[in-house]
């Protein structure tokens, strides 16, 4: 699970939580880059990690999460890794990317030194009319192309061997004049880690499953759909997923 905390104290809560639920965590600290100004704080990894990484729960550690929207530059990406991995040099460090047709681009850079996973999201799932209507559904077909033209070879030219995580979209999200999120069917939600595998050639799927007060709905307000991931989950693992 990936967890966004509040300090060590919030951390250690969470992975004691995941412990007794039979979880491996990866945490990202909000006080190490503000998502909203795009200010990052390296300086500030240390301590944190310091107060966690003895934990048993702890999987890793997630640095930036979508940062071409808040202009998080692609020096900065690389401090955070350098001080994450300077303070726990034995787990692995991610970064999200989004805005995936211009991954590894200026605007939306990827180089070496920024993540040991590299998690990319892609949603799909649109409302009618180009997503610009509050109703219907509709399948943004051409993200298959962006990981397999963009994703997959820039990675495999800057970091070869850098395993490509896919968030895929499990969330309904209605506020944008266009492209407003609908809620997958179980087949759309099929169709993205399908594409994830086959395209990307993704080696872990990461499911959306913190609440964002923002969205109409999610996980945490979303039964049916952990249900359907825990199914995809399952299915996975056991190799039978097709």
């Amino acid at each position: 699970m990936i967890r966004n905390v509040g300090g060590g104290a919030g951390a250690l809560r969470a992975l004691d939580a995941a412990q007794a639920c039979g979880l491996k965590m990866m945490v990202f600290f909000s006080e190490t880059a503000n998502h909203s100004t795009g200010v990052v704080y390296p300086s500030r990894v240390g301590a944190l990690v310091r107060a966690v990484k003895d934990h048993p729960a702890l999987y890793g550690y997630l640095s930036v999460k979508e940062p071409s929207w808040v202009g998080i530059t692609g020096a900065e990406i690389r401090s955070l890794y350098k001080a994450y991995k300077a303070a726990d040099p034995s787990r692995p460090v991610a970064g999200i990317w989004g805005d995936i047709p211009n991954f590894g681009a200026t605007r939306n850079p990827y180089t070496a030194g920024m993540a040991d996973i590299v998690i990319v999201d892609w949603y799909p799932v649109e409302t009618a009319n180009r997503g610009c209507s509050r109703t219907g559904s509709s399948y943004v077909a051409n993200g298959a192309k962006w990981y397999s033209t963009k994703v997959r070879p820039v990675v495999g030219a800057k970091t070869p061997g850098r395993p490509i995580w896919v968030m895929v979209q499990t969330h309904k999200y209605l506020a944008p004049s266009c492209h407003k999120k609908q809620r997958p069917t179980t087949a759309q939600l099929d169709k993205q880690v399908r594409e994830a595998f086959g395209s990307a050639r993704a080696k872990g799927i990461a499911f959306h499953t913190f609440r964002n007060d923002n969205y109409n709905l999610d996980q945490r307000r979303d039964p049916a759909m952990v249900r359907l991931m825990k199914g995809i989950s399952t299915r996975v693992w056991a190799g039978t997923f097709q």
